[in-house]
């Protein structure tokens, strides 16, 4: 016994919190299905594992600032039958993300664009990738402050950087010059380096409008769309339903 407590206080000075806690629930169960020692110590192991894996993944939603979200599995397709349910699920594997693809989804108010977006957020996170979730106003007024603060090339940075960058609500109202310049940088070196979920009311044969200055619209627009995946949904509002 007192073996067995030193062992316990040896996992709790390695803060191996889970098997620490763990220990006697499993011992028990290596006494009653006459375990092999590597086996029981494979499972406990295991506990340590999953339980800092879990911890990863929360810091990594909590990071993504997606706040409150749903499970996809919670999304009601029957909901509106347009939807490609199964094209939806397939961009949880999040293999999109790992070739550096892009994802469009347009559609009008409450059809379901931001649970879409923010449920493929938390599956890149449960697949130890960073996202980022952001209103592309509160991105774009995040880095013009910037300007004035000297930490423009690090607000740049915090949204160049993560593996999957989700712009909410693009083109709520048409994008000045200064705007025009800093999603020019953003899609730029994010081209090939990442991927970008942008969900919008306005439909894409109305997208040039949102710029003035056409020549460099114009090359924003084909990297984004280069590789990208467009989701149009139609139909009347899930939220108004409720």
């Amino acid at each position: 016994m007192e073996t067995y407590a030193q062992l316990k206080q040896n996992l709790k000075k390695l803060k191996l919190t889970c098997m620490y806690e763990n220990i006697e629930q499993r011992h028990q169960e290596a006494i009653q299905g006459k375990m092999k020692y590597s086996d029981w110590l494979l499972l406990l192991t295991q506990d340590e594992i999953d339980r800092k894996n879990n911890m990863k993944i929360e810091s990594l939603i909590k990071r993504s600032k997606i706040g409150k979200y749903n499970s996809i599995l919670e999304f009601d397709f029957d909901f509106n039958p347009k939807i490609n349910r199964q094209q939806i699920l397939n961009f949880t594997s999040c293999d999109f993300i790992a070739r550096n693809e892009n994802i469009i989804i347009t559609g009008p108010t409450g059809v379901g664009k931001t649970f879409i977006a923010k449920s493929l957020g938390i599956e890149a996170c449960r697949r130890d990738m960073t996202a980022l979730f952001t209103r592309t106003a509160q991105m774009l007024d995040d880095i013009c402050f910037g300007y004035a603060d000297g930490t423009l090339k690090l607000k740049l940075k915090s949204y160049i950087k993560p593996k999957l960058l989700i712009l909410d609500d693009w083109g709520l109202q048409a994008f000045n010059d200064k705007s025009l310049a800093i999603l020019n940088e953003i899609i730029s070196e994010r081209y090939e380096n990442g991927s970008i979920i942008i969900t919008s009311n306005r439909p894409f044969k109305s997208w040039n409008e949102l710029f003035n200055e056409q020549v460099i619209a114009s090359a924003l627009l084909d990297r984004l769309f280069n590789k990208t995946h467009k989701i149009i949904i139609d139909g009347k509002s899930y939220r108004r339903s409720l």
